[in-house]
């Protein structure tokens, strides 16, 4: 109930940073606070509980390093859900190209969905005792920590900022930068206000020139 509760309430936040700050900084700052998360909680775990040979069952030898992992898997959900969390569904709406959105979401749903599902049913076998499991207990946080390692450099490399940018600006902003980081400082050539004038300015012109040729009398020869 305390972690749920924390992941709700740090969606809040999430919802102001992401116009306030951008979606890189935003995403750098959310990976590299759940990476050290789950290696503070991979180290407090596996310092502080021991294990029977017996049967496998855990014992503590460290109350406070207990205290401090589940403290630090609350700061996790933190960073998780202002950031991550929501965030990850706002980059996919936005990064496509126009002309495979549509396909591009739906894979992007279905592969969250498999993954999910593949962590959820390998994680037991990573972490219990017994026949056929790996026993890694506390240790399957270092797993996860190496995963959040990756997310940091994916979104240094490969996420582009698409802050205050309309999906055609996105467009021009991939075709313009080749190197993610670069992206932060990309401004589009003309804004959509720009766009819009030039488009009523061609057909005012253009109706002018209707008008025009419609009250010319035509000539008999």
């Amino acid at each position: 109930m305390i972690t749920s509760a924390i992941n709700v309430v740090s969606t809040v936040p999430g919802l102001y940073a992401t116009d306030k700050w951008g979606r890189r900084p935003l995403l750098l700052f959310g990976a590299i606070g759940m990476c050290i998360s789950q290696f503070i909680v991979g180290m407090c775990g596996t310092f502080s509980t021991g294990q029977n040979p017996q049967d496998g069952s855990i014992y503590s030898t460290n109350d406070g390093g207990q205290k401090a992992a589940v403290a630090f898997v609350c700061i996790y959900i933190f960073f998780f859900a202002s950031t991550w969390g929501p965030l990850a569904w706002v980059m996919t709406g936005e990064i496509f190209p126009l002309k495979t959105r549509a396909k591009s979401i739906s894979i992007t749903t279905a592969s969250n969905w498999l993954l999910n599902w593949a962590i959820a049913y390998s994680t037991p076998y990573l972490v219990n005792w017994g026949p056929g499991s790996a026993n890694l207990q506390s240790k399957i946080f270092f797993v996860w920590f190496g995963a959040c390692f990756i997310c940091i450099a994916f979104v240094y490399f490969f996420i582009y900022e698409t802050k205050n940018l309309t999906l055609e600006e996105v467009d021009q902003l991939y075709q313009d930068v080749k190197f993610a980081p670069k992206s932060t400082s990309w401004r589009p050539t003309e804004t959509w206000q720009q766009r819009a004038s030039i488009a009523a300015q061609g057909e005012e012109k253009a109706q002018g020139e209707n008008v025009e040729n419609i009250s010319k009398p035509t000539q008999l020869s």
